[in-house]
């Protein structure tokens, strides 16, 4: 999530006030190359992203002694810094506000986030996105064995701008969080045909196969998050709040145990579907959805067999022209759907061949303000290693 400390649209303690009040338990504040310190002030302009009508919902809700103007040649508010924010928000058991950056390279380059941060990370000017990508994944995991704290680094929409190719994401060392849905208008996350980007989906299970056939242990996690920027008009054509999340189970509302939890796979994906249990076991996968009434809840295990072709082809438009920024095309054996149920507790016994199992939940309910028109919505359930 964003805010005026780099290109959102809200004060932060406005887009955080959004999540509070409806219901989420923590969130994350990830501003582009910045942590919320120091003092900054943010000019007050009818013509600027933060008007005199903002300001005056600021005071309403937050007190006349909670707004610091500037009267000077540019009117001014000051931002509040995650002190300020931390000391307003956080609520023992019931709120929590983590502090994160996401580290970005302009240029249509790569974006990481890093979670739970202590000190800021410097955004690379290097060339090359996997040269960039392995820098910010280092630097953040530097950066936790500095601290002795838990963090992430997580690869973010790898289907906006330029794009990550499967073969960039393929070569990064320490790469376990992939964000397979973003609720940003710009990006693709279920492919784009004219550029050569396959689905999120698609591109994390190549990873998944890849990677498992050359380490057994290897795991990579799937996220959803809305990537908030706009908070004050709400329209498909925005980046708004609350169209992606993860639910965590975690035995505390702490910064440092939600991270362990999520780095174990104790959590799910979600746009809009609801879970209440998930059972991952040796010999198989089962979870019980909250289903609506009137919902339909169609599920799909899906998974790579052990001997998958793990042969590619170059990615070629409609005219058999190269697509510069494509992912090569993969085999079909990777990422097949094993078992489609629309059972509300669906299963998946592992028959021993497969090299790991995940699932994906869609629904025929709509989703509320949608990235793109049409979508329902959906949930995924972190994939287990068949041993």
């Amino acid at each position: 999530m964003h805010s005026l400390w780099s290109d959102g649209d809200a004060a932060p303690e406005v887009a955080i006030a959004w999540y509070l009040d409806h219901g989420w338990d923590f969130v994350c504040l990830t501003d582009h190359n910045v942590l919320q310190q120091g003092e900054r002030f943010f000019p007050i302009s009818e013509d600027r992203t933060l008007r005199e009508e903002h300001v005056a919902a600021i005071r309403e809700r937050f007190g006349e002694k909670w707004v610091e103007i500037r009267e000077s040649e540019r009117r001014a508010m000051r931002l509040k810094t995650m002190e300020e924010l931390r000391a307003h928000f956080n609520t023992p058991g019931k709120f929590l506000v983590m502090q994160g950056e996401e580290i970005t390279t302009g240029g249509g380059n790569p974006h990481v986030n890093g979670i739970n941060l202590v000190d800021f990370i410097e955004p690379s000017r290097k060339n090359g996105m996997a040269e960039i990508i392995q820098r910010y994944f280092d630097a953040v995991a530097a950066q936790a064995a500095e601290h002795g704290k838990p963090m992430i680094a997580q690869l973010n929409h790898v289907n906006f701008a330029d794009g990550v190719t499967v073969e960039e994401s393929l070569g990064v060392k320490g790469l376990y969080f992939f964000e397979v849905y973003n609720g940003h208008p710009a990006v693709a996350n279920w492919g784009h045909e004219g550029k050569g980007y396959p689905p999120t989906d698609r591109h994390w299970d190549v990873l998944l196969a890849m990677n498992i056939s050359k380490d057994p242990d290897y795991i990579l996690y799937g996220t959803a998050t809305d990537d908030a920027h706009n908070y004050h008009e709400f329209h498909s054509r925005n980046a708004n709040p609350g169209r992606g999340w993860v639910m965590v189970r975690a035995s505390k509302l702490e910064p440092d145990t939600l991270v362990e939890a999520l780095k174990r796979g104790d959590f799910y994906a979600s746009t809009g579907v609801v879970i209440n249990e998930i059972r991952r076991e040796a010999r198989a996968l089962s979870f019980d959805i909250a289903a609506a009434p009137g919902v339909t809840y169609t599920t799909q295990f899906i998974g790579t067999l052990k001997g998958f072709d793990a042969s590619s082809e170059e990615a070629l438009d409609a005219d058999g022209n190269a697509q510069p920024r494509g992912s090569r095309r993969y085999s079909p054996t990777i990422g097949q759907v094993l078992k489609e149920t629309t059972d509300v507790s669906p299963s998946y016994t592992f028959t021993g061949e497969e090299l790991c199992v995940r699932a994906r939940v869609v629904s025929d309910k709509p989703q509320p303000n949608p990235f793109k028109e049409g979508d329902t919505e959906m949930a995924w359930v972190q994939p287990v290693l068949v041993k």
